[in-house]
């Protein structure tokens, strides 16, 4: 019973969470899409996004590298660039005060993933530690740890 209760919480702790995960992945149609949309509106005009929101593009660029290059391997992070990426896209299409404002939500939701994230591995790292000293007390056989020895001895009489 315990070593099923092992492989299931080494299981749960190789996986991510499932809703984190759905989000990492999201980003893979919607950094394209959001792509596709800015060289629809950037047709009419003749300068560059580059060229109008260099800083929104540079870090467009430099998140999007980021999240292609950890997708695979962290997914926290890749949420994070993920979200950044797509952000900095969704910036250069909006007007300059909603442009500052986006930026603001999505450090308050950089902040709630990563909080969540930490609070699941605290949590799994308690749920270890409780289980490791469950399975310490249950193996040693010292009369004060075991509580079976303890009532038996209580309901023998004195010799």
């Amino acid at each position: 019973m315990a070593t099923q209760q092992q492989q299931q919480m080494e299981v749960q702790e190789e996986e991510p969470p499932q809703l984190i995960s759905k989000i990492a992945k999201s980003f893979n149609c919607l950094i394209p899409m959001l792509i596709g949309v800015l060289q629809v509106n950037s047709q009419s005009t003749d300068e560059s996004p580059f060229k109008t929101h260099p800083t929104n593009m540079w870090v467009f660029v430099f998140s999007t590298f980021i999240y292609y290059s950890v997708a695979q391997g962290s997914v926290s992070m890749a949420v994070i660039s993920g979200s950044l990426s797509s952000v900095s896209l969704l910036s250069v299409l909006l007007p300059r005060l909603l442009e500052h404002l986006i930026f603001i939500a999505w450090a308050f939701v950089t902040i709630i993933v990563a909080y969540q994230v930490h609070a699941l591995l605290i949590h799994s790292a308690c749920q270890r530690l409780h289980q490791m000293t469950i399975d310490i007390i249950s193996k040693c056989h010292c009369q004060w740890f075991t509580p079976s020895n303890s009532v038996e001895q209580q309901r023998r009489p004195p010799v």
